[in-house]
């Protein structure tokens, strides 16, 4: 048996004006989902417990069978897995955000979406003026980097109130700051990037370009190097995770999953859907269980995209699940397709309904389901509480 996680990050969204009332779950050309879900289940899941606020970590940990009461420290460390930073025990790991400030304001959490190698120089620049041997910060892809504190546990910089810059879009920068016991450790050096990078020459070029600059970082989701026990251990097989994304491809490898690679997978609208579903049904000769996040659905969302937003779930399907589908239809399996949260349009930002999933395959009993959308889902008697219960139903043999 084969068990394929689909993730299309964010898809799940509220009713839209423009569309009718509808969704753009419900509007979009999505058969091959619709093609499952008379074939097996459809139904809600909550991937994000109420103590936590909505976010990618807390809920893609869930939905990978890892409680977030029990191994949750933040996201920062988690993408420090991915790329090898070394971490301490009393290290904590912060996300970096290239950002756009103008006014004072937050202007835009991704500096455009920043390309990886003007980043990179940017991050250098970083090192060279703010870095010491406490602090150091690591590149990664776009606009997403980490800043390691060392020996700073002991300061209560794991219990900072952070605030992801990509919920404060347009909002006061003095007013979003990190709070709590020596904030003023991270705030100074947020506020002291700006100096160093506003005048940099990428920056000068970016807005001689009209590209929003990335003249200034944004630190949050500190914590500690977390502990969590092997996907094989806890499940009884072997899996694979694809993603862009060092967040997704970080959890897969301190859980022990292979993280596979795939040439063009930016993150963004214009990854390569058709490499990902390659990828995974490669990957499924050796393994038994496979994780595809897709994060461009959740950047439409964030930028209020709705023209890409559904245009990224008709290419997750035909590219994706529709590849996968054709690949396996002479094979043993299961796959489960659900977003980790919703991201609607109109919020802008994640939050923390629960989400529609579907099922199909193998052992899967057909339900009376036409469509895999909200409104299908929210009429099924389907309901997980928790994202953990999901998989463990998903995997159930």
């Amino acid at each position: 048996m084969k068990y394929i996680v689909i993730v299309p990050d964010g898809a799940s969204d509220y009713p839209i004006d423009s569309l009718g009332g509808k969704t753009p779950l419900e509007v979009a050309d999505i058969p091959f989902m619709h093609s499952l879900a008379k074939e097996g289940i459809v139904g809600r899941v909550r991937t994000v417990p109420t103590r936590f606020l909505p976010s990618s970590d807390v809920a893609n940990l869930s939905l990978l069978g890892y409680e977030p009461e029990k191994y949750y420290t933040s996201r920062g460390p988690l993408e420090a897995a991915n790329l090898n930073i070394e971490v301490g025990d009393k290290d904590i790991v912060f996300r970096c955000n290239l950002i756009t400030e103008s006014d004072g304001n937050l202007f835009d959490y991704s500096a455009g979406h920043i390309s990886d190698k003007e980043a990179k120089v940017l991050i250098e620049e970083l090192n060279k003026y703010l870095g010491s041997e406490e602090i150091r910060f690591y590149p990664g892809k776009s606009y997403r980097h980490i800043m390691v504190y060392k020996n700073s546990l002991d300061l209560g910089l794991d219990k900072l109130i952070c605030v992801p810059p990509h919920d404060i879009m347009g909002g006061r920068i003095v007013n979003n700051l990190p709070k709590g016991r020596n904030s003023k450790l991270i705030t100074n050096l947020m506020l002291r990037s700006k100096e160093i990078l506003s005048g940099h020459s990428i920056n000068k070029v970016r807005i001689d370009l009209k590209e929003n600059p990335a003249n200034m970082i944004w630190l949050w989701g500190g914590g500690r190097k977390p502990q969590m026990e092997k996907f094989r251990d806890k499940f009884g097989i072997e899996g694979a995770v694809i993603s862009a994304v060092d967040l997704i491809k970080g959890i897969g490898k301190i859980i022990g999953l292979r993280v596979v690679e795939v040439e063009g997978a930016t993150g963004y609208y214009d990854t390569n859907y058709l490499g990902k579903a390659y990828s995974a049904l490669e990957a499924l000769e050796d393994v038994d269980f496979v994780f595809i996040h897709i994060e461009a659905t959740d950047e439409a969302g964030h930028n209020q995209d709705l023209r890409m937003k559904i245009t990224c779930l008709e290419r997750i399907d035909k590219l994706v699940v529709g590849t996968i589908v054709d690949n396996l239809k002479n094979r043993d399996y299961r796959i489960l397709i659900t977003p980790d949260h919703p991201t609607p349009i109109v919020k802008r930002t994640h939050t923390n309904e629960p989400v529609p999933f579907l099922i199909s395959g193998k052992g899967i009993e057909k339900g009376n389901f036409s469509f895999y959308c909200e409104s299908e889902a929210q009429n099924s008697s389907f309901y997980f509480e928790r994202g953990v219960d999901l998989l463990k139903f998903f995997l159930e043999r």
